[in-house]
């Protein structure tokens, strides 16, 4: 007999944050006996739909629900009708935001026993028992009455429907106090309901255990009030520091107390700012004071903070230049990324009720995007898309933070120029169409490569060659500092070898350690976060130099080397000896000198032995 409460959960792709989060929570929700019964299945778009089915199907369901989102609502109802075909009988249930906003047109489609509007707890219930009753699950009396009460709410992650990962998702909150036109995060209430003090303490102290590094904070403003946001902070502080935390933010709810709490913590901060135009936010009810907002970017700046702020183009009365505005706006504040979305008319938003008022025709199926606007053209639109993708590639993926606006005053270009002749070079010297550009999944390997060759065509075809060692330097420093705050922490060594096993045993670089080449001195980059690169050229001598890198602390150092010493580190690939190094005639050097190297690289960390 079919018993099992299969609850399926379709993820945008494999990633610490492809958590089956409202499952979890729907299960927690249900009376304790039947946790034995419940099972959460989790797909990826790699996974074909009959392997989905099947595992569906094996499950021996006596219901199934999927969790529905803009991103994955056709997939979700191709799978539906895959299940009505080999299961006819089987309640299928569906939730979420999408089901929540398009209930309509869900339920034409005849596919689910129930759509379900709102927060899913408590109807969910509902709809277990009757099924277990065989009663009608399209009964209007199976509707929840009001929104979950935080307090009494089950955790997921205490109750062990889920168990921690690498990342996890981390719910602090519910609702918005906001009313944003084109956001759906209000769900039509206004306000905010806060999870309990004591289950976040408990939850927090479970990720530690876990070993989690990375956890997404589920609020859209977690700094609104700004004291219930320190208040998380300084929780965080007290239990976690050292995890990793994804927050959302407005910048102007930021003050002082709270970025002194973000240094004590390991964070990255994203705000959404959207437009630099005030005239058009208004149109989508938020306001903006591009002074105050630069002000607390400059408070998150001077702290160290990690921080992306948010685009998004073809907001009404929006038009190309305005993205370009905002973008310039945007990038003079060097952030560590800049993401830029385009306008997704949402059902059940207030922008899709005022559509007609801006003339805004937008897909009819997810992701809902705009196609046109009164003020935006579908060729506008193709614009802004191609600069999104270029920012992206160039900005985002090739980590220019540390060194783009120095590009710009080094080439006398402002950021756009920069990124457009950028684009047109991918266009007609790579022969790299927008296609392409926006198919491609590409590194940060990939956009450094090609970072380098644009500049080395752009400074030759401009004549500014004497700008290319300093260009290719700062390009390769911020690339190596980038990756090395990102690689494994280097262990100095307590012990080492005995000293005649020095020069005897093969040694290798430790993972995370580079060794590089630089045409100017290395320390100028380490010491001067902003190059002038015109200065550089003229009046410093490019004489060469090597830099050692690795992690220490948390922290990214960076050594000046002789050229010597870096012939040894590259020489230790594992395979030789430094006394055979020194015999094949790379490495000129005494042995006593030698010794004294290896000895302060092995105790470092810098160095390790290879195994027999």
């Amino acid at each position: 007999m079919s018993d099992s409460i299969v609850l399926v959960s379709l993820h945008v792709r494999q990633s610490p944050q492809a958590v089956p989060l409202s499952a979890a929570t729907i299960a927690a929700s249900l009376p304790s006996s039947w946790y034995s019964r419940t099972r959460l299945l989790d797909f990826f778009p790699e996974d074909s739909d009959e392997a989905i089915v099947e595992q569906i199907v094996a499950a021996d369901p006596v219901l199934v629900g999927f969790s529905l989102y803009v991103w994955n609502r056709q997939r979700v109802v191709t799978l539906a009708r895959f299940l009505r075909r080999r299961r006819p009988q089987l309640p299928l249930l569906v939730g979420g935001p999408e089901a929540t906003a398009n209930t309509t047109s869900l339920n034409e489609l005849q596919l689910f026993d129930r759509v379900c509007e709102g927060e899913g707890e408590l109807v969910f219930t509902e709809l277990v028992a009757a099924v277990d009753q065989q009663r009608d699950l399209a009964a209007p009396s199976l509707v929840q009455d009001g929104p979950v009460d935080m307090e009494r709410q089950i955790s997921p992650w205490l109750s062990q429907q889920i168990i921690p990962g690498s990342g996890v998702l981390w719910e602090v909150s519910r609702g918005c106090p906001f009313s944003c036109s084109f956001c759906y995060d209000a769900r039509g209430e206004h306000g905010v309901r806060v999870v309990p003090q004591r289950r976040l303490e408990q939850e927090l102290q479970l990720f530690v255990r876990h070993g989690v590094s990375q956890v997404w904070v589920l609020d859209s403003t977690f700094n609104f009030p700004a004291e219930r946001g320190r208040k998380l902070l300084q929780l965080i502080a007290e239990i976690a520091p050292h995890i990793h935390f994804h927050l959302e933010a407005k910048a102007e709810y930021l003050d002082e107390e709270t970025v002194e709490l973000l240094q004590q913590i390991s964070c990255s901060v994203q705000l959404g700012l959207q437009s630099a135009r005030p005239e058009v936010l208004r149109h989508i009810q938020r306001a903006l004071d591009p002074q105050l907002f630069q002000h607390k970017i400059e408070l998150l700046a001077e702290a160290g903070i990690t921080f992306g702020i948010d685009l998004m183009y073809g907001l009404p009365t929006d038009d190309y230049q305005g993205l370009c505005d905002s973008l310039e706006f945007v990038l003079a504040l060097r952030p560590n990324q800049v993401e830029i979305f385009p306008l997704a008319v949402l059902p059940g938003t207030r922008l899709y009720q005022q559509r007609e008022q801006f003339g805004l025709q937008a897909e009819l199926s997810p992701p809902y995007q705009l196609l046109s606007s009164d003020t935006m053209t579908p060729a506008q639109l193709n614009q802004c898309r191609h600069l999104a993708a270029v920012t992206d590639l160039f900005y985002n993926t090739g980590r220019s933070m540390a060194y783009f606006l120095d590009l710009c005053q080094g080439y006398d270009l402002t950021p756009l120029q920069l990124l457009n002749r950028f684009g047109d070079w991918l266009a007609t010297e790579q022969q790299i169409d927008d296609e392409q550009l926006l198919a491609t999944d590409w590194t940060a390997s990939q956009a450094t490569t090609l970072q380098l060759a644009f500049i080395e065509y752009y400074l030759r075809q401009t004549g500014q060659e004497n700008l290319l060692p300093v260009s290719e330097d700062m390009i390769r420093f911020h690339r190596i500092w980038a990756d090395t705050i990102l690689a494994e922490e280097v262990v100095g060594k307590d012990s080492l070898p005995a000293t005649e096993q020095w020069l005897q045993q093969c040694w290798q670089l430790a993972a995370g350690v580079t060794v590089a080449h630089f045409h100017y001195d290395v320390q100028e980059y380490y010491f001067n976060p902003e190059v002038d690169l015109v200065e550089m050229a003229e009046f410093h001598a490019a004489q060469g130099s090597n830099g050692l890198f690795f992690r220490r602390h948390n922290e990214v150092a960076c050594l000046a080397i002789e050229a010597e010493l870096t012939e040894l580190l590259r020489g230790c690939d594992g395979s030789r000896t430094p006394q055979q190094i020194v015999e094949t005639g790379q490495l000129n050097v005494a042995p006593q000198q030698l010794e004294e190297w290896i000895e302060l690289a092995v105790s470092e960390g810098v160095l390790q032995p290879v195994s027999a």
